[in-house]
């Protein structure tokens, strides 16, 4: 990875835009990051970090990393880092989350916040990365950045801080902690998720495990109860089918295998437990009661086939009755429906007669009806054709009429005249046609005279026109002559203000050195009274922390006494117990049973405790134990307080003191007058006020100049236009009259006294009187064609029917309903006569109906048989049900056989498996085994192959600057004072002694070589474990204050050969001397408004 620029703005310290070129700073080899603390050096590389991962080194919230000097300037923030991953040269553009003013709508002058964003791109190869153009977008979300990112380090945020970032003190403090606190480092640097996984796994499976033998013992002793249980109920199910078994079973016991019988004797229902059972001896356990019950189950299978056989013969007996009894009482219904139906034959003869006459004589009715609809039809059409035929006459009439008055001319003839009286020589077809084109000339009449009263209002118009435009002329005058007078007035008033600038200028300069001065007394008098506040305060702070020792003192001395009692009160009771030791013995003593001491089972004279003497328990040596350990808990915690409080105290004085003599010191610098400079500075803010006051009355004027100079263009531009817009309204108004008069002397012979408006409406309606007495014509000619065929339609089929005479036609007419009725009568007699018909035809009928012949009588009643059938059913349904319990147990005591010799082999399993669990989980736990007594568990087993490498690689280095006399090695041993915890410790070896080392025994000076060597050994271990990625940037952080001058060129020396390998070292210092020997240095500058940045090449 190599840095190439790196730009921020509005980044945490930094409100302005910063740019570091690490092209120079490469160049160099080695440079330096210095400057006062608190300036931002971290910050620089927190904008690394956070443009590689979008987080910081501090976790710090993304929406904290805005600049607070730039929060309300808008400036948004913004990290830009241009670095070589791999070979490829990225740009990684980054903001942060951060809060934007809002500047318009209802929520004005509120914060509103903008999300993060990120953009990555890559330079094209063999591109100029000046070149914008060059530069290939990659993403543009911040997910798909982070990823790309992670994929191109294949390092973590926590790795990248450790190999790249080599900060002193924490490495200072890995190289002396515990083997527990190193491995929590070690954890973030190498990827042991999966043993840990494992480790939870193996543990919680081996409980599991344990759980599960437990659960296998419950359940075995569940299948020996069911077992006993179903076999108890198995022998008193057959002892109620067989009472006489048990006296046959004794007899038979005589020949039986006498192991059996021994089997038999010693495994009964009651003695039956999981210690002397197996799979095997359980089978010989219920051999006897499965041959018992299948004998049981042979007889009673005989004497259910028996039964069976009986209710199956009775059943079909019983069927056989029933069939005929019910064959019986149809032959008898059948026999009263004919008698019913031979009534009913004469009725339905005359119903069929009428229902042939009415469907004969339908169609005739129906043509009848026809003919008189017609003939109403026709005579409907000749009052229509008289009545349009009269009212075609009216209107004609009307319309002539309306033509003329008493003033017109008996000489004019107009159109509608000469129209009206050719009509009756024209065909209807050639009179629409005259009408059509009398209407166009109506019609063209109308349109011109509509454009004639068009004409005239036009004309009107114009002229009421060019009489406005001669009194807007006036006016128009008389405003240029207003305005011309104020122009004059206006340049007199100006020349009054022309020394208000000069006024101004003078009062502004004044009003700014007495702004500074009283500026100046007020910040004097602002840090007096905080330093008098700040007095106060600690003052106040002093005797508070001082209370509050005295209050620690006593409760520390309080609980000390407790303590004390509370020992001594533990000691008297062990004191006690000791001599109550015989007594405590001889209340054991019972008896008949030995002593604990001599062994003699005979106890003549135990001892016995003083009269109201009581015996000291264990319970109450406990509980005074723990009263003890509790008095002296509290009283270390009082100690720690009362120690706390003191140094509190001790803090709040030395702030005092700091306060009084900052008060002092501003004291010194002199008094100030705030009250003076106040009225100083007030005169001369009146002054410029009045100043101000003139120069806006001036800019008045000039404003009113310039406005009365526009007026007066705009009013002499408005006059020229007045003038000939009068003038061209004139011309137009004479044209108008004069194609007035042309068109009212070409329209005056055609005028009548109607208008022609109204003409043209007449015309018009009598047109459509005139089309519907043609319409009426034409349907009164189809009326009489379609009555005259209608009437020989009716002819003809009178002479085809049987009727004689149209009258016999209307007398067989019947109504639709009574129609239906005669259907549905004459259909249900000719249904109910077939349906006797197939009756009587069925074979079992015949035979009734012999019988009956015969004289024999129906069947009786058959309940009898029926119940008999039901007795021997139940019978024999009870046998099946016992047959079924008996046949259920057997098969759920082999059920239960299989599963308890299934369940005996899985539990010897799972025991095997849980032992093998436990011993696995131990072994991952660390627990000593084998009599390995370092106790290392699974992780740190793995951690340390890591760490072994991590020391070997620092112990290179180290050597290398201590000049041989150093160096680190790997050990597995618990720490001294631990009990557990062995797997992560090192030791420092010394050439000069043969003798290991401690870390915490190495000087300062030698603590900075180790701890250097250390980080860099991790950086090298972390690096190859991640692909061999080229780290080409190292930064390694302050700690060169506590080395002499020849360890510091020692060290300086092992970083030149880091640099030799191509590497860029930058050092983050504050020691003098470095800043003379490294010449290329980045300097972090600290102001009043924030931080900047310069590079020194």
């Amino acid at each position: 990875m190599i840095l190439h620029n790196l730009e921020f703005e509005a980044f945490m310290a930094y409100p302005k835009r910063q740019e570091i070129n690490f092209d120079t700073l490469n160049n160099a080899g080695v440079f330096l990051l210095n400057g006062p603390t608190g300036a931002g050096k971290t910050t620089i590389l927190d904008a690394i970090c956070y443009a590689l991962y979008g987080e910081t080194s501090s976790d710090r919230e993304s929406a904290k990393l805005h600049s607070t000097y730039a929060a309300h300037s808008g400036t948004k923030p913004r990290v830009l880092l241009d670095v070589t991953l791999h070979g490829k040269r990225l740009r990684i553009d980054r903001t942060p989350a951060y809060n934007k003013p809002i500047t318009r709508g209802a929520r004005k002058g509120q914060m509103r916040e903008e999300s993060a964003k990120a953009t990555l791109a890559e330079l094209a190869p063999g591109a100029d990365p000046a070149d914008e153009k060059a530069w290939i977008p990659i993403s543009s979300s911040v997910a798909e950045v982070n990823r790309t990112i992670a994929e191109r380090t294949h390092l973590t945020k926590e790795q990248f801080l450790k190999v790249v970032l080599l900060p002193q003190g924490q490495f200072a403090q890995f190289l002396k902690s515990k083997p527990k606190e190193r491995k929590e480092l070690l954890k973030k640097m190498f990827p042991v998720e999966h043993y840990e996984q494992l480790f939870a796994a193996l543990t919680e499976e081996a409980k599991t495990a344990q759980q599960e033998v437990a659960q296998d013992e419950n359940t075995q002793r569940g299948y020996l109860e069911r077992a006993r249980v179903e076999m108890l109920a198995l022998q008193a199910l057959l002892d109620v089918a067989d009472p006489d078994a048990e006296d046959a079973a004794g007899e038979g016991s005589a020949t039986e295998d006498p192991v059996e019988a021994e089997t038999s004797e010693q495994l009964t229902a009651e003695s039956v437990t999981a210690e002397n059972v197996t799979a095997e001896t359980l089978d010989a356990w219920v051999a006897g009661g499965v041959e018992r019950a299948r004998e049981t189950s042979a007889r009673e299978k005989q004497e259910q086939q028996r039964l069976t056989d009986e209710a199956d013969r009775n059943t079909r007996l019983l069927a056989e009755r029933a069939q005929l009894q019910a064959d019986w009482r149809e032959y008898e219904q059948l026999c009263e429906r004919r008698t019913r139906l031979t009534v009913r034959a004469d009725e339905h003869k005359a119903q069929r007669e009428e229902l042939a006459q009415a469907r004969a004589a339908a169609p005739l009715h129906a043509q009848y009806a026809q003919v008189h609809a017609e003939s109403q039809a026709l005579a409907a059409r000749q009052q229509e054709q008289a009545a349009c035929a009269s009212a075609l006459d009216e209107t004609g009439r009307a319309l002539l009429a309306a033509l003329r008055d008493e003033e017109t001319s008996a000489e004019v003839i107009f159109p509608e005249e000469t129209t009206f009286a050719a009509l009756p020589d024209f065909e209807p077809a050639e009179q629409e046609t005259q009408l059509e084109a009398l209407l166009d000339t109506l019609r063209a009449l109308q349109k011109k005279d509509a454009q004639l009263t068009d004409e005239e209002a036009a004309a009107a118009a114009l002229l009421k026109q060019a009489n406005a435009l001669e009194k807007d002329k006036s006016r128009a005058e008389k405003t240029l002559n207003d305005l011309t007078a104020q122009a004059e007035q206006l340049a007199e008033e100006l020349a009054g203000y022309s020394t208000a600038d000069e006024e101004r200028t003078l009062a502004a300069h004044l009003v700014t050195e007495a702004q500074q001065k009283h500026d100046a007394a007020q910040q004097m008098q602002q840090k007096l009274d905080a330093a008098s506040a700040a007095v106060a305060a600690a003052q106040k702070q002093s005797k508070r922390t001082a209370t509050a020792e005295q209050k620690a003192q006593e409760k520390w001395q309080a609980s000390a006494q407790q303590a004390l009692a509370a020992t001594e009160e533990f000691k008297n009771l062990q004191v006690l117990r000791l001599a109550q030791a015989s007594s405590l013995l001889a209340r054991e003593l019972k008896d008949g049973e030995p002593c604990a001491v001599c062994g003699s089972v005979e106890h003549p004279a135990p001892a016995r405790i003083a009269e109201g003497e009581q015996l000291v328990e264990r319970a109450d040596l406990d509980a005074a134990k723990e009263r003890e350990d509790k008095a002296h808990k509290q009283a270390r915690t009082h100690e720690l307080a009362k120690d706390r409080a003191t140094k509190a105290h001790q803090e709040a004085s030395e702030a005092l003191a700091a306060a009084r003599t900052q008060y002092e010191t501003l004291v010194a610098q002199g008094e100030c007058d705030v009250e003076q400079t106040a009225a100083q500075l007030q005169q001369a803010q009146t002054r410029l006020a009045q100043a101000q006051s003139r120069v806006t009355a001036r800019d008045g004027v000039l404003v009113k100049v310039e406005r009365v100079r526009a007026e007066q263009q705009k009013a002499q531009e408005a006059l020229r236009t007045i003038e000939s817009a009068a003038v061209e309204a004139q011309t137009r108004h004479r044209d108008a009259a004069a194609r007035c008069e042309a068109a009212a002397a070409e329209l005056a012979p055609a005028r009548a006294a109607v208008g022609f408006a109204q003409r043209v409406e007449a015309v018009e309606g009598y047109r459509v009187a005139h089309q519907r007495l043609a319409r009426a014509v034409l349907l009164l000619g189809q009326a009489r064609e379609r009555h005259a065929l209608a009437a020989a339609q009716a002819e003809r089929l009178l002479a085809e029917s049987s009727f004689e005479s149209a009258e016999l036609v209307q007398a067989a007419v019947r109504t639709p309903e009574r129609v239906d009725a005669l259907e549905q009568a004459v259909a249900a007699y000719e249904l109910e006569h077939a349906r006797l018909l197939e009756g009587f035809g069925r074979e079992a009928i015949v035979a009734v109906a012999a019988r009956a012949a015969a004289g024999e009588q129906a069947p009786d009643d058959l309940q009898g048989v029926r119940e008999q059938v039901e007795q021997l059913r139940a019978a024999a349904h009870r046998l099946t049900l016992r047959e079924g319990e008996r046949e259920s147990m057997l098969r759920s005591l082999h059920v239960l056989r299989g599963e308890y010799a299934a369940f005996r082999a899985k539990t010897a399993q799972r025991y095997d498996r849980a032992q093998m669990l436990a011993n696995l989980a131990a072994a991952a736990r660390g627990d000593t085994l084998g009599g390995y007594e370092h106790q290392v568990d699974l992780v740190s087993y793995v951690l340390g192959a890591e760490f072994e490498r991590i020391l070997h690689s620092a112990s290179l280095h180290l050597d290398r600057m201590s000049e041989g006399r150093y160096g680190m090695v790997f050990s597995d041993h618990r720490a001294k004072g631990s009990r557990s915890g062995g797997g992560l410790n090192l030791e420092i070896t010394d050439t000069w002694t043969g003798e290991p080392r401690e870390a915490s025994s190495l000087s300062g000076g030698e603590s900075f070589l180790a701890s250097l060597s250390l980080a860099l050994g991790l950086a090298e271990v972390v690096q190859a474990n991640n692909g061999g990625i080229e780290l080409d940037t190292l930064f390694i952080d302050e700690g060169f204050g506590t080395l002499d001058a020849e360890t510091l060129d020692m060290v300086m020396g092992t970083i030149e050969s880091l640099r030799d390998s191509g590497r860029t070292i930058g050092l983050i210092s504050h020691v003098e001397e470095m800043k003379n020997r490294i010449p290329a240095q980045i300097v972090v500058e600290k102001g009043q408004n924030g931080s900047s940045v310069r590079v020194n090449s």
